[in-house]
């Protein structure tokens, strides 16, 4: 006679629904107990034996919990006179031109836009009261810009710079350098070129347009392509060239004849770099005080460009001047020597 198969599933299933049930009523009977207990407590226990409980259990969950991160914040102040439209704010002008670059406006509650007059840049800013977040190698710093009370007033603006204490080497040491070294950089691409030229030993200025680059210039591409490295190079090993107590410059030698686009390639350089030029004409300069004079007047990350430097003086070797010497012309040799050689300054 064949077994149902049914009725072996219901056999088989029937301790579990007891075991099921049984689990349900223990739930239910310590449920019951734990209210019980704590009413019992409520009414028996004394208000000062609960009180301290309670702390004891507070004290335990602090315990467990982990503490919040200590902060540091790093207040940064406009300086006193400085005007939002000229860079001549310090590190306040540096922090608020970088942080126009890294503000979401669709994450910001309100917005400052200022510039555009005169076809100047327009640029966003945090209204103060507020604060935004930006990221440097994974760590999240926290931006806020304050309006204080100054002498005369709320003139006094401050941005407030606030990270984790865990992380102040790095703030100090990598993120404000950073931030420094960025619109140091956007600075120096974004700024009108000017060539100087020298009338005695004073500079003037003119607006330098010239559309020389080196994606336009007619040069032999591997050539082209190892003055650039050079010129990256060059840049990058300010820092070197001081620890090393050099003066940080780099000098190119430029011959050949008329038309084979010398002038082309020192504007393309100029655009490159975006170093203002520097023209100078020997001819105008008269002795050597004035010509330290113009040297002492050119401005940083500038090009000093002599043209036709062979023509501009009558050049003697010194072995010239030992036959001179020689032959008893003390006057002449004596005159020679106080001529100053611009090589001398000039390298």
């Amino acid at each position: 006679m064949a077994a149902d198969p049914s009725s072996s599933s219901a056999v088989a299933m029937a301790p579990i629904a007891k075991a099921v049930d049984a689990y349900r009523k223990a739930v239910a009977t310590a449920t019951a107990y734990v209210v019980l207990a704590r009413g019992m407590a409520r009414e028996l226990l004394p208000h000062d034996l609960r009180a301290a409980a309670s702390w004891a259990a507070s004290l335990l969950r602090a315990r467990l919990e982990p503490l919040p991160a200590e902060r540091r914040t790093l207040v940064i102040k406009r300086a006193s006179g400085s005007s939002h439209h000229h860079d001549d704010g310090g590190l306040y002008d540096e922090a608020r031109q970088y942080l126009a670059t890294r503000i979401d406006p669709h994450s910001m509650r309100r917005l400052c836009l200022s510039g555009g007059v005169y076809g100047a840049k327009k640029v966003l800013s945090m209204e103060h009261g507020d604060s935004m977040t930006d990221v440097f190698e994974g760590v999240r710093f926290t931006w806020a810009s304050v309006a204080g009370e100054g002498r005369h007033g709320p003139s006094s603006e401050s941005l407030e710079l606030s990270f984790d204490a865990e992380h102040t080497d790095m703030a100090l040491g990598r993120y404000v350098p950073f931030i420094t070294a960025t619109v140091e950089e956007a600075r120096r691409h974004d700024r009108e070129l000017v060539i100087f030229m020298n009338e005695g030993s004073h500079w003037h200025g003119i607006e330098h347009h010239h559309p020389a680059t080196f994606d336009t210039l007619a040069m032999d591409p591997q050539l082209k392509r190892s003055v650039i490295a050079d010129l990256d190079r060059f840049l990058k090993r300010r820092d070197y060239y001081r620890r090393i107590g050099k003066a940080w410059k780099r000098g190119y030698l430029l011959y050949g004849p008329p038309g084979t686009g010398k002038s082309s390639l020192v504007a393309a350089i100029a655009n490159y770099l975006r170093f203002n030029l520097y023209d100078l004409d020997l001819s105008e300069v008269r002795g050597n005080t004035a010509l330290q004079r113009l040297l002492n007047g050119m401005s940083n990350r500038s090009i000093l460009v002599i043209e036709d430097i062979d023509c501009c003086f009558s050049a003697a070797t010194r072995e010239d001047g030992k036959d001179q010497a020689g032959d008893g012309a003390s006057d002449d040799s004596s005159e020679e020597e106080n001529t100053p050689d611009p090589w001398d300054t000039v390298r």
